[in-house]
């Protein structure tokens, strides 16, 4: 299993749900998986992380700069996200979550995903709608996924 390297890709919006613009904290690249940056400071969005905080949707666009504003899909999307691991696979109906690769995903057991655990990283973005296949070198499979930012699940 290799880490995937973070690429920009086309998350092709099938449907969207609410958009909103935030600030870039940092390089986002298209079909990253963005979360409240940990600086404080409002509004402004950096690539997820296990460890950054809660995420707020995948982004639509690239932004390169710092302080620039770029657009991020939120609940009630279906977007395309990437794994993680390029050997990574999710079946249609799993729990889909934050990885601790910048902005990809990794399937999720959605019983642990309580508001209780949000300190643990354990961030749910939604329920992939398609098994999504294994990809190749460092690049992660990708597939849709129901965003669903709400930790509603209990364990």
């Amino acid at each position: 299993m290799t880490a995937t390297t973070p690429i920009a890709f086309d998350p092709a919006p099938r449907k969207l749900g609410v958009v909103k613009t935030y600030l870039a904290a940092s390089a986002i690249l298209a079909g990253q998986i963005c979360s409240f940056a940990a600086t404080g400071v409002s509004e402004t969005v950096a690539p997820s992380t296990s460890s950054l905080g809660s995420p707020v949707g995948v982004a639509l666009y690239s932004q390169a700069t710092t302080g620039g504003v770029v657009a991020i899909a939120g609940d009630g999307s279906e977007v395309k996200v990437m794994l993680s691991a390029d050997d990574g696979t999710a079946d249609a109906g799993d729990w889909i979550g934050v990885s601790t690769v910048a902005g990809m995903a990794i399937v999720q057991d959605g019983a642990i995903a309580g508001d209780g655990t949000e300190a643990a990283g354990l961030f749910p973005i939604g329920q992939a709608l398609e098994d999504i296949s294994a990809g190749a070198a460092t690049v992660g499979g990708k597939g849709y996924v129901r965003l669903n930012l709400q930790p509603i699940w209990t364990a």
